[in-house]
């Protein structure tokens, strides 16, 4: 039976300690996906704070911890005691891995709600998490969302990507945190086809930005699966994400088939962001098409990247999402095939008579490009403005 979609479980699933062996966990995710949930994959060699502030910034219901390291009665109370101080009780933790009887009875006295062996099966560990799912609506929102409480903004986002946040709330926020004044800041969104880089380009341009001590949130999508409503949400791994970091804030997403890419209600949970203080928002689409325009007018600059030798003259000449690219980024820039590309689209795209569109070469691998990319960025105005005219 299909999940209602935008109700669906979410629950961080990660590896904490030095086990490096992922397997059991992907395997996990992949069967909790696919009985309905939305499951957003931390990585590996993950620290406790950094797995329950993914937690907190995904307003996820469970966390979901594995470890072979041994080390389960010193990383997880740590786990619970952030937990607690974050003011995220409602969070049910489960664990997985090879705990004896005895610390697993110790574990469930310090508030683990389950923990799950060798040889458990994925159906019983969806069975659990069904029957034992609880939530709390946090007071206050709007006043402590103003106060820059991230716990708050988190809840503001799932009511928004729910289509539950009453115009009222909405309306008050505005009127708490905007002072009249014109807003400074700047929205981008990327797009391109699956596989392109876009998530590893965003991290890069991320640790670019926030070294220049910009605050910076990513709205992150993922398909859904058409089947059962769960997905799989895993961009935030290319993500480098200090768990100290308060200056970025990453939101997962899924984002129904047949929505062109993007998930429903972009436009609100984008504006809380920048209600928010965040001084750059990102948003990445789902792997898109040709056709996958709905994208165009979210933000004020829409980027599409390409790849080294996929396509031809015809294939760009195509009206799409090419036609409506603010910036066009050939990424990949190391790979054979990128100057060939590059010059392809640049000719295309800014023959007389036609609408200049700057065309870059970019590298996430290398590290190249990314203050060539900004500065382009910068130079884009704001959609506000170009609507204006």
């Amino acid at each position: 039976m299909m999940t209602p979609p935008g109700i669906a479980p979410r629950i961080v699933l990660s590896k904490i300690g030095l086990d490096g062996h992922d397997r059991g966990i992907r395997i996990v995710a992949r069967g909790l996906r696919d009985a309905g949930f939305h499951v957003i994959y931390a990585g590996i060699w993950q620290s406790p704070e950094a797995v329950v502030q993914a937690a907190l910034d995904e307003d996820a219901g469970w966390l979901g911890i594995s470890l072979l390291s041994g080390a389960h009665m010193t990383l997880v109370p740590r786990v619970l005691e952030l937990l607690r101080t974050r003011g995220l009780d409602n969070v049910g933790v489960i664990i997985g891995g090879i705990i004896p009887n005895d610390d697993a009875t110790k574990l469930t006295e310090l508030g683990v709600k389950g923990i799950f062996g060798p040889g458990t099966s994925v159906p019983q560990i969806v069975d659990f998490l069904r029957t034992s799912a609880k939530s709390a609506e946090p007071a206050d929102l709007v006043q402590r969302f103003v106060q820059k409480d991230r716990r708050a903004l988190s809840r503001l986002l799932t009511l928004a990507a729910r289509g539950e946040l009453p115009e009222a709330v909405l309306r008050e926020t505005r009127a708490s945190v905007n002072n009249g004044g014109p807003r400074t800041s700047r929205t981008v969104a990327l797009s391109g086809s699956g596989g392109v880089g876009k998530s590893s380009l965003i991290g890069r341009l991320v640790e670019f930005l926030r070294s220049l001590g910009q605050t910076v949130a990513v709205l992150c999508c993922d398909p859904e699966s058409p089947l059962t409503g769960g997905a799989l949400l895993g961009d935030r791994v290319r993500i480098s994400k200090p768990a100290e970091d308060m200056g970025l804030f990453i939101r997962s997403l899924p984002a129904r088939a047949g929505q062109q890419g993007i998930a429903e209600h972009l436009d609100v949970m984008m504006e809380l962001l920048q209600l928010f203080g965040f001084q750059t928002v990102i948003l990445e689409t789902v792997g898109a098409g040709q056709g996958d325009t709905a994208v165009y007018g979210l933000a004020d600059a829409l980027v599409v990247l390409l790849q080294p030798e996929t396509g031809d003259e015809l294939q760009w000449e195509k009206a799409g999402l090419l036609e409506v690219a603010d910036v066009v980024v050939v990424h990949k820039a190391d790979l054979p095939g990128a100057d060939a590309t590059f010059s392809q689209v640049h000719e295309l795209l800014n023959l007389p008579g036609s609408r200049a569109v700057p065309v870059l070469k970019v590298s996430a691998a290398k590290r190249a490009g990314l203050q060539e990319l900004w500065d382009t960025l910068q130079g884009v105005p704001q959609r506000s403005q170009r609507d204006a005219r």
